[in-house]
């Protein structure tokens, strides 16, 4: 069953990336939310029937975001979290808006507890010149974290050591790993991304089963990777596991439940497995068409292992 969770009309088009943060030390679970033009990000509290904009420290309307200079409107697609006890939230964004014929493949970073109604980046990690050339509206649409832990737990192999992964090698690097997903050939790249001097290793590639890709997902308590492709592709969601050989496999694809429009579906986001009710937690759609006036909708999937 697939039901609405915003209300009608509450967001402009373009909410691009869903990124859910489960409640934790007595603060709600928070959904963020990510419009690519002009690029906002959105703090979201559950109001009881729907998902509602949080009405303290300037986030009432979004906030809107910036480059490191705080110049430019970045066309923010994806959104994600790394380590949940701190306040940096991580956007995926294909150009600048107020430069539109140029692709700018950036991964960056903001503080979510600055005050006042604009954001400007702490870090900008150019991807550019590392990843094929795409057109400046087909560039990295999806971005999500996975925790070194689970990395190192389940044997994942680092493609550019040519060895199983060692966070080790890669300081200041935080405790996990990016996984960014490119539009314009639907592949996934894994980075380790140095948070001081600004540089960046691929560390994985691997094909996503479909034609593109608007977003990702790895749930942290499974350990799977959910690659999502919009109407582009009839809304389809490919899920990966570990293999044996600490690579990342392509192990389903899921066809969108009936009751999920088949329209420009472009973010995803999963409840964790603390929330399960009835051996099922919730999955998220943020929908950049905003069909009928609505952005935000809920299905469910099951608790625990796929396969």
């Amino acid at each position: 069953t697939v039901v609405v969770q915003d209300d009608l009309d509450q967001f402009p088009s373009n909410l691009s990336g869903l990124s859910y943060e489960p409640a934790a030390n007595g603060q709600p679970a928070i959904l963020w939310g990510i419009d690519n033009g002009p690029s906002t990000l959105y703090r979201l509290l559950w109001g009881g029937s729907t998902w509602i904009s949080t009405t303290t420290g300037g986030w009432s309307a979004g906030k809107s975001l910036h480059y490191p200079d705080g110049s430019g409107d970045p066309d923010s697609e994806g959104v994600t979290r790394a380590e949940f006890t701190s306040s940096a939230i991580y956007v995926s964004t294909e150009r600048d808006n107020d430069n539109n014929d140029v692709s700018r493949l950036s991964v960056l970073r903001f503080d979510t507890s600055a005050t006042g109604s604009d954001l400007t980046a702490t870090n900008e990690w150019d991807l550019t010149d590392d990843l094929p050339a795409s057109d400046p509206n087909l560039g990295l649409e999806a971005i999500t974290w996975a925790p070194d832990t689970a990395l190192v737990a389940s044997g994942f192999y680092d493609e550019s050591a040519a060895a199983l992964y060692d966070p080790t090698r890669y300081p200041d690097h935080g405790t996990g790993l990016f996984f960014v997903g490119l539009e314009s050939n639907g592949a996934i790249y894994g980075y380790a991304l140095d948070h001081v001097t600004g540089g960046f290793q691929r560390v994985a590639t691997l094909a996503s089963g479909q034609i593109s890709i608007m977003d990702l997902s790895f749930d942290r308590d499974v350990g799977d990777l959910w690659a999502y492709c919009d109407n582009t592709c009839g809304n389809i969601a490919s899920v990966f596991g570990f293999g044996g050989d600490g690579r990342l496999q392509l192990r389903r694809v899921y066809q969108r439940p009936a009751g999920l429009p088949d329209s420009n579906n472009e973010g995803i986001a999963i409840a964790p497995e603390s929330e399960c009710a009835g051996g099922l937690k919730s999955f998220y759609w943020s929908d950049d068409a905003d069909l009928d006036g609505h952005a935000i909708r809920r299905g469910d999937i099951p608790c625990g292992p796929l396969f």
